[in-house]
C-alpha cells in the first residue's frame, strides 16, 4: 500500500512539473476513427457526448507493461510496476479465479490491448476517487498517445459498462451519456446477439433464451422514457408499479425482489433496474416473469452497488426505458 502511494505521488509531482503539453501537433480526440473490431466512436457515441473531455496539460509519460483486462492495466513508474484500476468503467470478468469468464469479457481484454499494449501513455488522477482502491490498487484515467481518453473510449464503444463506485467521478456525467449512446446503438455487449447489456457466463450467452409462448405485456403507463442511465426520476411518485413491482431491495445482499401484477409473463430482457443514489445499474435482470411469480435477482456485475449506509431509492425501467416501478427505501 505505501509503495503504490508513493508511486501515485510520484505521477503527481511529474504531473506539476513535466514540461510536456497538449501540443499543437497532437491530433483532436474529436477527429480520430475507431481503428479496431469495426465500431466508430465518431458514428456511435460523439454525438451524444456534446462536451468530450479535454486532457489535461502536463500529464506525465507512463509505459504500459501489462494489460491484465478490459479495466486494469500495468504501467511502470519510476522503474517499478503499478497496477492500476481505471475509474468509471467496468468490463466482463474474465481473470477473476472465483467467477466464470462473463460474455464479451474476452472481447473487451483484446480491445484494450489493441489500444494500449506497447503504449506510452499519460495518466490523470481524479481526486473525488482517493489515490488506491481496497485491494491497494492505483486509481486512475488513462489518456491515449492518440488523444483519446481509453476509459471514455471502452465504454462509447461498447466494451465496457459506465461505472460509479460510491462517489460521482469527474467525467461521469460523459461516461454516462456514452453509455447510453451504446446502449441505443446496440453495440459491442448492448448488442442482442452478445451479451444484451447482461454480465452473464459466456456458457448462458451461447445459448439462445425460449421465446415466450405468449407475448411480453406491453408498458401499462402513460409515462413517457425517463431513462437517463440512472441519474434521476421525475415520475418516482407516479410509478404505475405494474405489470411488475419491485417488493424490497435487500442493500447487504446485493440482491432485488419482483413480483409480476400482471395477467400474461413479461419478457425481462432488456429491462433496467437502478440504485440511484449511485447511478449504478443492478445487472442480472433476465428471463421470463409469470403472472402472480415472484422472483429474486443479484447483482451479476463487479462489486457492490447498492448504498448500506445512506438512502438508496430503486427504479425499473422496461426495455423503453419508461419507468415501471419505484422503491423508496426507508
Amino acid at each position: 500500500m505505501h509503495r503504490v502511494l508513493f508511486f501515485l505521488l510520484t505521477i503527481s509531482m511529474l504531473f506539476l512539473i513535466s514540461c510536456g503539453t497538449n501540443g499543437t501537433g497532437e491530433t483532436s480526440p474529436g477527429s480520430q476513427p475507431d481503428s479496431g473490431e469495426g465500431v466508430s466512436t465518431e458514428a456511435v457515441a460523439r454525438a451524444s457526448i456534446a462536451d468530450y473531455p479535454e486532457k489535461p496539460a502536463d500529464l506525465a509519460d507512463v509505459p504500459v507493461v501489462k494489460v491484465v483486462d478490459g479495466d486494469t492495466v500495468d504501467v511502470l513508474v519510476d522503474g517499478e510496476e503499478l497496477r492500476l484500476r481505471l475509474i468509471g468503467m467496468n468490463t466482463p470478468e474474465t481473470v477473476d479465479p472465483r467467477r466464470p469468464v462473463e460474455c464479451f469479457g474476452r472481447e473487451a481484454s483484446n480491445r484494450a490491448k489493441a489500444l494500449l499494449e506497447n503504449q506510452t501513455v499519460q495518466l490523470e488522477i481524479d481526486p473525488t476517487q482517493g489515490e488506491v482502491d481496497r485491494y491497494g490498487r492505483g486509481l486512475a484515467y488513462i489518456w491515449m498517445p492518440d488523444g483519446r481518453l481509453f476509459n471514455l473510449e471502452m465504454i462509447a464503444q461498447g466494451f465496457a459498462f459506465e461505472y460509479t463506485y460510491r462517489t460521482p467521478y469527474i467525467y461521469q456525467e460523459q461516461f454516462q451519456a456514452a453509455q447510453q449512446a451504446a446502449r441505443e446503438a446496440e453495440i459491442g455487449l448492448w448488442a442482442p446477439n452478445t451479451c444484451d447489456g447482461q454480465s452473464i457466463p459466456v456458457e448462458e450467452a451461447s445459448v439462445a433464451a425460449p421465446t415466450p409462448a405468449v407475448p411480453p405485456a406491453a408498458p401499462q403507463s402513460n409515462l413517457e422514457p425517463s431513462f437517463d442511465g440512472c441519474q434521476s426520476e421525475p415520475n418516482a411518485a407516479s410509478a404505475p408499479n405494474t405489470p411488475v413491482v419491485i417488493v424490497t431491495v435487500d442493500k447487504a445482499a446485493e440482491t432485488v425482489t419482483l413480483q409480476q401484477r400482471g395477467d400474461v409473463p413479461v419478457d425481462l430482457n432488456g429491462w433496467t433496474m437502478c440504485s440511484m443514489r449511485g447511478s449504478q445499474i443492478h445487472s442480472g435482470l433476465e428471463g421470463v416473469l409469470q403472472p402472480g411469480e415472484t422472483k429474486t435477482f443479484a447483482h451479476t456485475g463487479s462489486g457492490n452497488i447498492w448504498s448500506n449506509n445512506e438512502q438508496d431509492d430503486g427504479a425499473l425501467y422496461d426495455a423503453t426505458g419508461r419507468l415501471v416501478s419505484y422503491w423508496v427505501d426507508q
